[in-house]
């Protein structure tokens, strides 16, 4: 009997380290995982510099935190409005004998140019009222001289063309001094002489546009102008003038 009972201790107490060497056996691989995972924790606080990193190279701004004036986008300027065209009005110059000093041209070699024209048109227009013997000398289009560019030099006057001008086109003119203006008064180019066309008609001067209220011996020509002599029916009138024939009332 005693013997079972050693046995069968025996055999409990067998069964018993069986149990123990297997719990040992299953607990083992579990304490050697846990360094593992433990590694992996402390080694993932090594990748969190590179994401601050990457943060501080591209700040995001708080809610309502102001800006710097470098990072405020410009203000769109609008575009200035082009100012309205205003029309161009002829150049008004004084007489050469009223010029100041200082402003009067020194007479020099060197030529310039100009443009000079010579226009009858305005008889075409009021053939009724010309002296037939005169209709003739008419050009069909109305040009004595179409505008062509001549030289001058500084300090000749518009008469000063004119008079070269007619000369070396073989144009036929006509002039008399008038020392009450101080100037010369063309009567007649092309052989069509004032009174003509009328009671009203004769010649007149505009240089740019402008009608000068003096006489053509007393405007100074400048390089680019633009001379024309135009025949008028009507005082003026009939060309764009007010009433005055070269330069002074009639």
């Amino acid at each position: 009997m005693k013997q079972t009972i050693k046995r069968v201790l025996a055999a409990l107490l067998t069964a018993g380290l069986l149990v123990l060497c297997a719990c040992s056996a299953k607990t083992a691989p579990a304490q050697e995982q846990e360094p593992e995972q433990t590694a992996a924790v402390e080694t993932a606080p090594a990748e969190k510099p590179q994401e601050a990193a990457s943060v501080e190279e591209t700040p995001e701004k708080a809610e309502g935190e102001a800006q710097t004036p470098e990072e405020q986008p410009e203000a769109e300027k609008p575009a200035p409005e082009e100012p309205a065209e205003q029309p161009t009005e002829p150049e008004v110059r004084a007489p050469m004998d009223e010029q100041p000093a200082q402003e009067q041209p020194d007479a020099q070699d060197t030529p310039m140019t100009c443009t000079i024209s010579i226009s009858c048109a305005t008889i075409l227009s009021n053939t009724d009222e010309l002296d037939p013997e005169k209709l003739e000398l008419v050009p069909e289009d109305g040009w004595i001289l179409a505008p062509v560019t001549v030289e001058f030099t500084a300090g000749q006057s518009v008469f000063d063309v004119l008079l070269a001008t007619v000369k070396a086109q073989a144009i036929h003119m006509e002039y008399q001094n008038t020392p009450m203006y101080e100037t010369a008064y063309i009567e007649g180019i092309g052989n069509l002489y004032e009174f003509d066309c009328g009671a009203l008609s004769g010649w007149m001067y505009r240089v740019n546009g402008w009608f000068p209220n003096y006489g053509c011996s007393r405007y100074a020509v400048q390089a680019g102008d633009v001379i024309e002599w135009m025949y008028t029916c009507d005082l003026g009138s009939d060309v764009g003038g007010s009433g005055v024939s070269q330069g002074y009332d009639e």
